[in-house]
């Protein structure tokens, strides 16, 4: 008998973890999945990388193959037994494929719910839905979704359904659930007090029991983080030599705003026209940013081109840089960009191009990281120098080798 099926998760299930290389269950997986199996409502906080998705995957899909054991396989027309809902389509459609990779083996039907999609689900029978709020609350309303069969709810990347201006949708949603036949779980890799309390006030009758990992809240251990000081003007030029010189294995870059997304992809399209990347902003059409993101998933680019479209929860375990071509407004968003890096046990790299515009929130990230274990923050100084040449060859500029100690938030 392995570790999971201790926790109460079938044998049918072994097959799954032969399929994805898992010998033991995260520290995660340990804490959650108990919980879920003795239909406790949770919070967990646990940082990126981690294996939150499974956590609740793999119990909740067992819970539904054992309704579908005592009561048969249901006919009913779009009342699933599950939901799940993600803030943005391309983390929705991340979910869909886990669970689609545990139906292989226990003959689970899952659905999706996004974007400007098409096929009604009205007339479908299925069990299990990935959805985004705002999707979810429009068919809500229009009877497309019915709850009357729901027994697990799951909110992913929690706290960011609240950041972008989803809590109205949300609000809509909880309306017609039935709190005393569906379990309610949030997970996320961070969780302000705000939104915590306002979880217990809202969920206050399924008395949210909370689960946070130590880990949480910070960067991966195995992540060594440099900072590039330079100048605005410098930028472009900088990440030539970047991608050109430094970068090794494939990675993304994160630029603040999707007009600076544009400036950066028509610099690199006449700079390093061989560089296979894909371009991912909320400014795309849908069809486009679905086959983008696919694209790079499907490691056909080396580099993805993005704003924080992409920080939140999108599970890709080979990259192997992360660059910070703008630094984030919080260092929330920080933590969640250098977590697409140093997953699943292997090592990365973090790099920030700081200007001297951004010495506040450079500082605030520090003192967000300080509390994790000693990693040097250092600079790339002869990269600097060569581009300081290049763009200024007359001006002398001084450099200066740093050295922070990570806390956690």
């Amino acid at each position: 008998m392995n570790e999971f099926e201790k926790m109460g998760i079938d044998e049918d299930f072994n097959p799954l973890y032969t399929e994805l290389n898992i010998k033991n269950p995260t520290d995660v997986q340990f804490a959650v999945i108990p919980k879920i199996m003795e239909k406790k409502s949770i919070i967990c906080v646990a940082q990126t990388g981690s294996g939150k998705t499974l956590s609740y995957a793999l119990p909740i899909s067992e819970l539904v193959k054992k309704l579908e054991d005592e009561n048969g396989l249901s006919d009913k027309k779009s009342r699933p037994a599950a939901i799940i809902v993600a803030p943005t389509k391309e983390l929705a459609i991340q979910i869909q494929g886990v669970f689609k990779k545990i139906s292989h083996h226990v003959k689970l039907r899952v659905r999706t719910l996004v974007g400007n999609q098409k096929v009604s689900l009205k007339t479908q029978s299925y069990e299990i839905l990935i959805t985004t709020p705002a999707k979810l609350s429009r068919a809500v309303k229009a009877k497309d979704v019915v709850f009357s069969d729901l027994k697990y709810l799951v909110f992913d990347e929690a706290d960011q359904l609240f950041d972008m201006g989803f809590k109205k949708d949300i609000e809509g949603i909880v309306y017609h659930v039935d709190y005393d036949s569906t379990d309610t779980h949030f997970f996320s890799a961070t969780m302000p007090i705000e939104v915590e309390d306002y979880l217990n006030h809202k969920f206050k009758k399924k008395e949210l029991e909370k689960i946070s990992l130590n880990s949480a809240h910070r960067v991966q251990q195995k992540v060594e983080t440099f900072n590039i000081y330079l100048t605005v003007k410098e930028k472009q030029q900088m990440l030539k030599l970047f991608l050109t010189k430094t970068a090794k294995g494939r990675g993304i870059i994160f630029i603040n705003q999707k007009n600076q997304v544009e400036e950066v992809d028509a610099f690199l399209k006449e700079q390093l026209p061989t560089l296979k990347y894909k371009v991912l902003h909320g400014g795309l059409e849908e069809k486009e940013r679905l086959v983008n993101h696919k694209a790079f998933m499907d490691k056909k680019a080396q580099v993805l081109l993005c704003t924080d479209v992409a920080a939140r929860g999108i599970d890709i375990d080979d990259i192997a840089w992360i660059l910070n071509f703008g630094l984030p407004r919080t260092p929330i968003y920080y933590l969640h960009r250098c977590g697409r890096t140093g997953r699943a046990g292997r090592s990365g790299s973090v790099y920030n191009f700081v200007t001297s515009f951004d010495s506040k929130i450079i500082g605030l990230i520090n003192d967000a990281i300080k509390k994790q274990s000693t990693l040097d923050i250092k600079l790339i100084a002869k990269n600097m120098t060569e581009t300081r040449k290049a763009s200024a060859p007359k001006k002398k500029v001084k450099t200066k080798r740093v050295k922070v100690t990570k806390r956690s938030r």
